[in-house]
């Protein structure tokens, strides 16, 4: 089965656009938008213990829960998920699948041990289902 055969590394995204913990949420949602992406890769730092992520759904809940004046003033450190769940880039996708369908994410950063190599997003799942190429 296609998914038993494939790995995270197979069909992730390389190119993982970044956000800095402290640019506003209207800062990150814009690059989000700009790139027709779900989520931002937050580097790790001594406060976060791991690589974080802010997604669409972060930001939802920012404008639900504090208002649409919250984007310009809440930074992404304030409302990122940390620390993101993880995939390692050798799991297989069909337990990539289950790990973040258990976890309710859709968009997962990938690691080569402690190094961000990629994103894996169910629409690179999706993807590899139907024949497309990574872009990695």
């Amino acid at each position: 089965m296609l998914l038993d055969d494939l790995t995270a590394r197979d069909v992730m995204t390389t190119k993982v656009v970044h956000a800095e913990p402290h640019e506003t949420i209207r800062e990150a949602m814009i690059r989000m938008d700009e790139h027709g992406i779900h989520g931002l890769v937050v580097e790790p730092t001594s406060a976060s213990r791991g690589h974080c992520i802010l997604t669409v759904k972060d930001c939802i809940e920012v404008l639900c829960d504090a208002g649409e004046a919250a984007i310009d003033s809440l930074c992404v450190e304030d409302s990122m998920t940390r620390p993101a769940v993880t995939v390692p880039a050798t799991l297989c996708l069909s337990d990539c699948i289950q790990l973040m369908r258990n976890a309710g994410i859709r968009t997962a950063p990938v690691l080569q041990g402690p190094k961000l190599v990629g994103i894996l997003s169910f629409t690179d799942v999706l993807r590899a289902c139907l024949g497309g190429e990574s872009d990695g």
